[in-house]
């Protein structure tokens, strides 16, 4: 199988991303790029869970389907240093370097290569769900991560990000901000010794809640003190949780406050302490999936409808750029099974989108 892209056709063994050096190629600020990134989506449970294949097949359909949408960010989150399918994508779960022979990280790079391919798309990369050395306080581990994969893509383009490490929580607890501080602060080092100008996504302490950004980051000055311009920070965004957690109320009202709030928090952070920084919201979404054998409900649709065209993409402090939480499971928009968009919330996402009935709380929200 092979896609024309551009112009050129790629074929699926041989997608490769342009080989630069950081010095000739042009680099992008993260105000710039979160201009550019939009609207976008996670690949969730492919490299942090074993409920997707993780492989370039099972990831194409996916990205192919977003991107003719007009989706340019696409997030990946990868678990390192804990077991999946027997193994780990690193040598030494103590030592952090990264085993770049391993199947999955082979995997891996073909996705993130392929995506760089595309005209406009911006990749996220992260550290996902590593309980163990959020729990030990291991930072010599996700600096050693860091410091494996800022050398090997360092002469990737500009639209790979970073992100260090996604919501460390400990079990449900806060990670300590000084632990999670001191991580950042390593890995950050480490990347800019290479990679000067790579974007870099930090976060809060817990479940990257918009509130975390002022208890986390009260300075910047383990990264960079303000003066970097290639530091995005980022939230996750499910308030409330008691309509958009997967055991949730899907009939419970919500109101357009719980949209702006959290924005509103992390942009208040962005203009008093993080040198405006820009603001990506690299999780958001409802999760029926548990619930429902089908997805009809109109309250949820119009939360996706509203979410992204009509505040992320349109705050006064520039754009927040999102990435929708679609897991093929509980969250699903997208079905791996059948290679195919599972629901018209995909549609929704861009602002249109067609309800069953004119009920907002349908029979769709109720409950089985």
């Amino acid at each position: 199988m092979a896609v024309l892209i551009a112009g050129g056709l790629i074929g699926c063994a041989q997608v490769t991303s342009p080989s630069l050096e950081p010095s000739k190629q042009t680099s992008i600020t993260a105000r710039v790029a979160a201009d550019q990134m939009g609207m976008g989506f996670n690949i969730g449970q492919m490299f942090e869970n074993e409920q997707h294949t993780p492989s370039f097949e099972e990831a194409r359909p996916k990205i192919d389907a977003y991107y003719a949408l007009g989706h340019r960010n696409v997030r990946i989150p990868i678990t390192w240093t804990e077991s999946m399918y027997g193994s780990m994508m690193v040598n030494d779960p103590d030592v952090g370097d990264v085993n770049f022979d391993h199947p999955r990280v082979r995997e891996l790079i073909k996705i993130v290569d392929y995506a760089l391919s595309l005209p406009g798309m911006y990749v996220v990369i992260n550290a996902h769900h590593e309980k163990t050395l959020k729990r030990d306080n291991k930072y010599k581990v996700i600096e050693r991560i860091w410091a494996d994969l800022s050398n090997y893509f360092k002469d990737r383009d500009f639209r790979l990000l970073y992100e260090i490490l996604n919501e460390p929580h400990i079990d449900t607890d806060p990670m300590p901000v000084e632990h999670i501080r001191y991580m950042t602060e390593l890995a950050y080092k480490r990347i800019r010794a290479v990679d000067p100008h790579r974007i870099i996504i930090i976060g809060g302490n817990q479940w990257f809640a918009a509130k975390e950004l002022m208890v986390t980051w009260p300075d910047l000055e383990p990264i960079g003190g303000g003066k970097d311009a290639y530091i995005m920070a980022t939230i996750h965004h499910y308030e409330p949780w008691s309509f958009h957690g997967e055991d949730g109320d899907k009939s419970a009202p919500w109101t357009l406050e719980n949209i702006v709030e959290p924005m509103e928090q992390a942009e208040h952070w962005a203009a008093t302490v993080g040198n405006n920084m820009p603001i990506y919201i690299g999780e958001w979404g409802n999760g029926w999936g548990k619930q429902f054998d089908k997805f009809d409900c109109n309250q949820t649709r119009e939360w996706y409808r509203l979410f992204d065209s009509t505040y992320a993409s349109q705050r006064e402090q520039g754009v927040m750029p999102t990435a929708v939480w679609d897991d093929g499971g509980w969250f699903m928009i997208w079905s791996h099974e059948e290679d195919a968009f599972n629901n018209n919330l995909h549609q929704c996402i861009s602002g249109k989108c067609v309800m069953t009935g004119e009920a907002m709380i349908n029979a769709g929200c109720r409950s089985k």
